[in-house]
Formats: C-alpha cells, sequence, structure tokens
C-alpha cells in the first residue's frame, strides 16, 4: 500500500515538531539503498542494525551488475530497484548511518526536514529504539507488541539541520537524460543520494523554507 506522505507529516507537524518549528519536506525509500564505503560496495546495502517488524516491500533486487559493483562511478542510477546510495570513506560517518536506518526501515522509515532539523522518523505503532546511543542514533529496535502509550512518531536519528553542508540536485548516470537525485552533503565529509525526480525544486524548496 502506498505510503501516506501528507499524514506523515500532519502528524509530524502536530505531535513532533517544537514551538517554530516547521516541517519542509519528507519522503522514504521506494527501492533499495546500496552504498560505497571506501573500496567496499554494496547493493542493497549491508547492516547489522535489527529489521523493523512488518511485511517486506515488494521490490525488486538491484541488477547483477550493480549487486557485483561492476560499474564505474555512478552507472548505479540507471538502476531503477535502486532509490538510494551512501557515499563514505569509513563506516563510522553519517551517510552510513542513514544507509542502516533507511535498511532496517525499509519503507516505514521517514525522513523528515525542517527549518531546525533533519531527522529520520518511524510511526509509533510501529516500532520503538531501545535505548538510543550517543548522539540519538538508533539502538535495538523492538516491535511494539502490547505496549501503550505509543507517540505518534518515533526519532531514530536527529540532528540540527547545519548537519547537511549542502542540498544539491545531483544529475547521475551515463545517459543523455540524467537520472535526478537529491544530495545530502554531510559535515562529516560523507553523502547520501536520494531518487528524486523534481530534485532541483526540492532544493529549491529547502533553501527558501531555511
Amino acid at each position: 500500500m502506498p505510503k501516506n506522505r501528507m499524514k506523515i507529516g500532519e502528524i509530524a507537524q502536530r505531535h513532533w515538531v517544537v514551538p517554530g518549528e516547521q516541517v519542509v519536506w519528507l519522503t522514504h525509500p521506494e527501492g533499495h539503498v546500496g552504498s560505497g564505503v571506501g573500496a567496499t560496495r554494496a547493493a542493497p546495502h549491508r547492516t547489522t542494525a535489527p529489521a523493523l517488524a512488518g511485511p517486506t516491500p515488494d521490490w525488486p533486487l538491484p541488477t547483477a551488475a550493480v549487486a557485483h559493483g561492476r560499474f564505474h562511478l555512478d552507472e548505479w542510477a540507471h538502476d531503477p530497484a535502486v532509490w538510494g546510495w551512501a557515499h563514505a570513506r569509513r563506516p563510522d560517518q553519517l551517510a552510513v548511518r542513514f544507509a542502516d536506518l533507511f535498511t532496517a526501515g525499509r519503507d516505514e522509515c521517514w525522513l523528515l526536514i525542517t527549518n531546525r532539523r533533519v531527522a529520520l522518523v518511524v510511526e509509533g505503532e510501529l516500532a520503538i529504539p531501545g535505548e538510543p546511543e550517543s548522539g540519538g542514533l538508533l539502538g535495538r529496535v523492538r516491535s511494539l507488541g502490547q505496549s501503550r502509550d505509543v507517540p505518534p512518531l518515533v526519532t531514530w536519528w536527529e540532528g540540527p539541520v547545519s548537519t547537511v553542508r549542502a542540498f544539491t540536485p545531483a544529475p547521475l548516470g551515463r545517459h543523455v537524460t540524467p537520472e535526478w537525485f537529491l544530495r545530502l552533503e554531510f559535515a562529516d565529509g560523507s553523502a547520501f543520494d536520494l531518487r528524486d525526480d523534481q530534485a532541483e525544486q526540492t532544493v529549491r524548496t529547502l533553501h527558501a523554507n531555511f
């Protein structure tokens, strides 16, 4: 079932933001996340983060060429099974954390961008995190079961909007018509690309609201 972007935005604006904070943009995966960490490529990204309970999306797997790293530069962008890609030199960088959480949460993990924060969240009725790591990163995830007093949204990771050094539209691939992605360039030097056909407009919207 398609995820309701408007519903998540309304819930976030009503229950998750603080006074004076405004939801600017949000999205969630519509395919697999791949990664290039140092010389290691993986598609789908491999993570030890526990997967969110619930049905697995019926996404096709990446092509064999992409899955086995048989490509140069950014040709992976032409594979429609790949929604996002993390670029990092080391596994401790933020782009890898994003890849971990998007992979664990699949299409239930939402990227929320406000005029103050960048965050990855899931609906509270689906899962809640255990004790977080320092910096608010995802700890052990467990399903709610019979738990009560559930928040509408649960934050898996968050940081000030300045954590993202730049939001840029990224035309990728080797065809005459590029594949458009929104690129999040993090302050630690890593980057995360997510598929967005309206990336140029998305960047204008973000800059107009910061």
